[in-house]
């Protein structure tokens, strides 16, 4: 018997999701309240394919790491399978913000001792000839980094298994049930848009809109990302970072951002915005805005799913109402869960890395196969580690650079 799930998205999160269950043989029921996938949150032109290590291999640290090397695998195969993907593997350089840290990173480098194909350290000179511009430190050197176009991506997810997936775009989802042993998603006048046994929510920060998922602390924050003109030739050729990133040409057009502002609902481009933007290129790239006025500018701006811990959410629903806040948390293990409720999510600025094995994270913990992670990092991605005392945020922890 065929199995079947529900998935609420088709962004990143959600066309990962679904590409890695059908890959396995199960049907989907898409629904996206855009009219196409990938045009909410994953919308940009670009994003940023690459890890973020740290001297102590924190857990952010082991998580990127996996999950680039994920994701680099999974662009390859949707590449050799000839599916609509649009990305570059040019490189990525993450420069320095100061002595100390270009100290840090050389640090990072030698201790851990990586593949030079994955990462290493370049000095002032070398970085400079990278990004063919004068720049004002060294940096990590990613060379299998890169730009990614995420709704390509996500078009190419859906594509690969497509007689699996049964897509309803423009359908907006505003409550779902369970009954007996399936979930249901039903539409503003009650009527059911798809039912089956398994739901996972991949709809951003609106995830929060269903009772069963209110307690999950995901907030949004708005990304303004500034498009420059730009010559095919012209450098950088690579994608550089330095509290801010900036793309090579693609289209006639550069990337450059992003603004971050946590609970911040405006959906309009802000000139404001522009020049913060246009201020962080000139910190990666002295004097490269010369010239750009932000008045002038085009753009997008996207609003990212954040969890307070900066690490994604994918795993089993907890039930929150079944745990007695008055008396000891149990193991995580051990949370309440609602059955076949599945969440893949807060993802904020790191979706390209994040997605693909988040994918395929969930769906091995939704069939049972032996996840692609050591526990522990399934344990710290685990959406129930919020109902845990001692564990949940009052505030929001804004991204950084290490």
């Amino acid at each position: 018997m065929r199995r079947h799930a529900i998935v609420i998205g088709a962004g990143l999160a959600g066309s990962s999701a679904a590409e890695r269950l059908a890959a396995r043989g199960w049907a989907i029921a898409l629904i996206e309240r855009a009219q196409a996938p990938g045009e909410g949150a994953s919308g940009n032109l670009a994003g940023v394919l690459r890890p973020l290590p740290s001297l102590d291999d924190n857990r952010l640290a082991r998580l990127t790491r996996a999950s680039f090397q994920y994701t680099s695998a999974h662009l390859a195969t949707l590449t050799a399978a000839g599916l609509p993907l649009r990305w570059g593997r040019t490189g990525v350089l993450h420069l320095a913000r100061d002595e100390r840290h270009a100290s840090t990173q050389q640090r990072v480098v030698e201790a851990q001792q990586p593949a030079a194909d994955y990462l290493r350290f370049v000095d002032r000179e070398q970085a400079r000839q990278l990004a063919d511009w004068p720049v004002a430190n060294g940096g990590w050197w990613f060379p299998g980094g890169g730009w990614v176009d995420p709704a390509s991506l996500c078009r190419a997810n859906l594509e690969r298994h497509a007689a699996l997936i049964t897509a309803h775009y423009g359908c907006r989802v505003a409550r779902i049930e369970r009954h007996a042993d399936r979930w249901c998603a039903c539409d503003a006048a009650g009527d059911r848009i798809a039912e089956a046994p398994v739901l996972i929510l991949a709809n951003g920060s609106a995830t929060r809109d269903f009772p069963a998922a209110a307690h999950l602390p995901l907030r949004a924050a708005r990304g303004q990302v500034s498009h420059l003109p730009a010559e095919a030739v012209s450098a950088p050729a690579i994608v550089v970072c330095r509290l801010g990133y900036v793309t090579p040409a693609i289209d006639g057009l550069r990337c450059a951002g992003a603004t971050f502002a946590v609970d911040d609902d405006e959906a309009a481009l802000r000139v404001a915005d522009h020049a913060e933007n246009l201020a962080k290129l000139d910190f990666i790239l002295p004097g490269y805005s010369r010239g750009l006025r932000p008045e002038a500018l085009a753009g997008r701006v996207g609003f990212r799913p954040l969890s307070p811990d900066r690490l994604p959410m994918i795993g089993a629903v907890a039930d929150a109402g079944a745990v007695d806040p008055g008396r000891p948390s149990p193991p995580l293990d051990q949370l309440p869960r609602l059955p076949g409720l599945y969440l893949i999510n807060g993802f904020g600025a790191r979706g390209i890395v994040w997605s693909a094995l988040a994918g395929e994270l969930l769906a091995c913990l939704i069939t049972g196969e032996a996840p692609p992670l050591a526990g522990e990092l399934v344990d710290a991605v685990d959406p129930g580690r919020f109902l845990l005392r001692g564990r949940r945020r009052s505030g929001l922890r804004l991204p950084d650079e290490r």
